[in-house]
């Protein structure tokens, strides 16, 4: 996606040293990790509602089990909103215009 500025690839080491490391002092957080970005990244996908499946398939995770190990913390509300969920569509399956429901499930 990024080039060197004489176009080609770009190596890691040259972009740390005259690019990363420089911004990081202007910005006043030195010990940032570039691969801090990507947990960043996570973060914000999972406080936008996104599932562990979702986080796995755009992180590139090989396994579920690996997204919950590393971020599961990042889930704390997943049971509640869940519940939550469930008892909305609780309240819709009771409601009169689902009376349909109702009598097909006796």
């Amino acid at each position: 996606m990024f080039t060197a500025p004489a176009g080609g690839p770009l190596r890691r080491s040259n972009y740390r040293r005259k690019i990363w490391l420089p911004a990081l002092e202007k910005a006043g957080l030195e010990g940032l990790r570039f691969h801090d970005l990507r947990h960043t990244a996570v973060a914000l996908w999972i406080h936008a509602g996104a599932n562990p499946l979702e986080v796995k398939r755009r992180a590139g995770h090989e396994r579920s089990a690996f997204t919950q190990d590393r971020y599961g913390h990042l889930f704390p509300n997943a049971d509640e909103a869940l519940a939550g969920r469930l008892d909305a569509l609780g309240r819709s399956a009771a409601a009169p215009e689902h009376s349909d429901l109702q009598k097909g499930a006796t």
